[in-house]
């Protein structure tokens, strides 16, 4: 079979061989005479055409296709390094956990094998992490016209357990958080539960974001949706905001309590037996349960906490929204 001039050659190598079938393509044209490189060897003369055939519809860098997985991470975190994005130190965990596929030309490995991957890893969150690694790679070989397509992204994660770590304060240890509202770990918790703050978020407020009279602060952190958001206070803790706000100092929390270790090593120390039996999070759960039992809308709910999925910026935050939020809180 003639094949047109430019297209590449297909020839059967001589001997017993078991991939007889050799394929070069054309690569360039120097000096009138066309320069080629071998694409591969293969079993018939019909999987040899083949594959030149789907070579020719999308030519590639054949010297990127001897790149190994382990050298197309270090490109990767190259990349992100020039951008400013340093690689995340979950991802170099992640990556150490693909180690028996690092030798691999990564132009070879399937989908199913990443599969493989991501089914051995020790955890769901592992996981997760290295069928995204392989996202970003994949993206960054596409930008960077080592590859033409993403091989991870029909890769299957593992269900993730329902997580067992946190759980919200019971009406009995909400009552009884009540009735030593004296005590400063119970007006911690408290804050925790009727803000939905998550530690960090309480712990970076600031107290020029404290907006007593208007019953709302300024804070958040984690994603957008939770960034720089107005946080309503709940009229039941306005004496307990008061008082941290009236003690002075750059920010709204007491020294002691300025690290996120410190308001958990103070809920583990507290004289309540309520309070130590909780980590300092399950506070906002508390309040996503409280509200969703008042039967607050789901959208009201997600302002609240910062949740993903907010579709408005600061832009809408109206004095009618704002108290809408307020409104909210007070009916828990």
């Amino acid at each position: 079979m003639r094949l047109p001039n430019g297209y590449g050659s297909v020839y059967k190598l001589k001997g017993n061989r078991r991939r007889p079938w050799a394929v070069a393509v054309t690569v360039g044209l120097i000096d009138g005479r066309y320069k080629r490189k071998m694409l591969g060897y293969y079993t018939t003369q019909r999987d040899a055409l083949d594959a030149l055939s789907e070579y020719n519809r999308s030519p590639y860098d054949l010297d990127a296709a001897a790149i190994t997985l382990a050298e197309m991470f270090e490109r990767w975190k190259a990349y992100r390094e020039k951008r400013n994005k340093p690689a995340s130190p979950l991802y170099l965990s992640a990556f150490k956990h693909c180690r028996l596929f690092h030798g691999r030309r990564f132009a070879s490995i399937t989908t199913m094998q990443i599969q493989e991957m991501v089914d051995a890893a020790p955890s769901p969150h592992i996981a997760k992490r290295i069928k995204q690694l392989f996202n970003m790679i994949y993206r960054y070989g596409m930008l960077a016209g080592i590859c033409q397509a993403t091989q991870s992204t029909a890769v299957e994660l593992p269900k993730a357990p329902k997580s067992k770590k946190h759980r919200p304060f019971t009406e009995d240890e909400l009552r009884e958080l009540w009735d030593n509202a004296q005590e400063f770990t119970a007006r911690l918790a408290l804050v925790f539960c009727y803000t939905g703050l998550r530690p960090m978020e309480l712990v970076n407020i600031r107290r020029e974001d404290v907006h007593i009279d208007e019953r709302y602060m300024v804070g958040g952190m984690k994603t957008e949706a939770g960034k720089d958001r107005t946080i309503p206070i709940a009229e039941k803790i306005v004496p307990f905001i008061a008082e941290w706000y009236d003690a002075g100092g750059e920010y709204l929390l007491p020294l002691k309590t300025r690290y996120q270790s410190s308001i958990i090593y103070t809920f583990k120390s507290s004289p309540l037996s309520c309070i130590r039996a909780h980590l300092p999070h399950d506070g906002r759960h508390t309040c996503e349960t409280m509200l969703d039992n008042a039967r607050v809308s789901k959208r009201t709910i997600q302002l609240i906490l910062g949740h993903a999925g907010r579709d408005v910026d600061e832009s809408v935050y109206t004095h009618k929204t704002r108290q809408q939020l307020i409104d909210a809180i007070n009916m828990i």
